[in-house]
């Protein structure tokens, strides 16, 4: 089951957040999953691939968890001005978390802004501070470690066909942190990526590095599924 909630970021911002949970009481939970879209894409796309794996995955175990799966901070509008699109078609075509010009190496808005926020939305569902896994998918695969970093809270960051700018990280995480990349990706450099993780290995992070055979950049069931036998693998399972 599904939930969505608008919810007042600190910092003024506003987000609809999917959840497998009522938000305006949760309940009880053991452990808490935040997911991260990709992209232009949305919460509600990550809780149908993502977060339904989750709950079944919690199911089998016999665990309580909640699932967060928020919109990114910046919505993107389908066409400008608003009132010029067809009836009946969508507002927005999707979401992002920030905004990188490729051709310049350069940030227009960076990771700060939605890594705090985040950290900020963990706080106000998770008083318990119960333990926090951070999923990401690409853009939000960036993001990941970030709010890691920010959030005490968080035992573990697993991103998805994105790429860990371990450049710009203010400190080595404490936290497990996993990559899934697909080996057929074309959007991500997957030479990169790869590279950056090794670094990332040297400076003796603990995580590991899963490549996927015979897939491209989208958020296929090989991914998702990959996700769910690593998860088996660590404490959370237990």
């Amino acid at each position: 089951m599904s939930n969505s909630k608008k919810h007042f970021f600190k910092g003024a911002h506003q987000s609809i957040i999917h959840s497998n949970r009522e938000l305006d009481d949760p309940g009880a939970f053991g452990q808490i999953f935040l997911l991260l879209h990709g992209y232009s894409e949305s919460g509600d796309k990550m809780m149908k691939r993502v977060g339904r794996r989750l709950e079944k995955w919690a199911q089998s175990l016999d665990k309580k968890i909640l699932i967060l799966a928020p919109n990114g901070l910046y919505p993107m509008p389908k066409s400008f001005p608003l009132g010029s699109r067809e009836t009946g078609e969508d507002l927005l075509q999707g979401f992002a978390w920030y905004f990188y010009d490729q051709t310049k190496d350069e940030f227009l808005i960076d990771y700060k802004v939605p890594a705090q926020s985040l950290s900020n939305l963990l706080i106000d569902f998770n008083p318990g501070h119960k333990p926090v896994t951070i999923i990401g998918y690409s853009q939000g695969g960036d993001l990941a470690p970030f709010i890691g970093l920010e959030h005490t809270d968080t035992e573990r960051v697993i991103g998805l066909n994105c790429s860990y700018r371990v450049e710009l990280f203010e400190s080595m995480p404490d936290f497990q942190l996993d990559q899934i990349q697909a080996q057929d990706d074309t959007i991500i450099d997957t030479k990169l990526c790869h590279a950056r993780y090794l670094k990332l290995k040297e400076k003796g992070i603990s995580g590991e590095f899963y490549w996927i055979p015979d897939n491209d950049h989208r958020l296929s069931h090989e991914l998702c599924n990959k996700v769910i036998e690593i998860l088996d693998k660590g404490p959370l399972a237990t």
